[in-house]
């Protein structure tokens, strides 16, 4: 995790900062973010991380593994 305390995270908190920038530039909505969120965390090579940022976004999904759990 980037700590904005560390001089050497600076640089890297920058960039993401003018990311985040570009993409509101768009004019995207609330819904648009939550999608971007979602297929930016599918690039993370952390898979617990992944996983708990889709059971926030798509908490059907959740219920739906739970559902296929008892199927089984």
């Amino acid at each position: 995790m980037l700590d904005s305390n560390n001089p050497r995270d600076i640089a890297s908190i920058e960039k993401c900062r003018s990311i985040v920038l570009e993409i509101s530039r768009f004019g995207v909505n609330d819904s648009e973010i939550i999608k971007i969120i979602e297929l930016i965390s599918l690039e993370l090579e952390n898979t617990n991380i992944m996983r708990g940022i889709h059971s926030i976004i798509k908490p059907e999904n959740k219920i739906e593994e739970t559902k296929k759990e008892f199927i089984i």
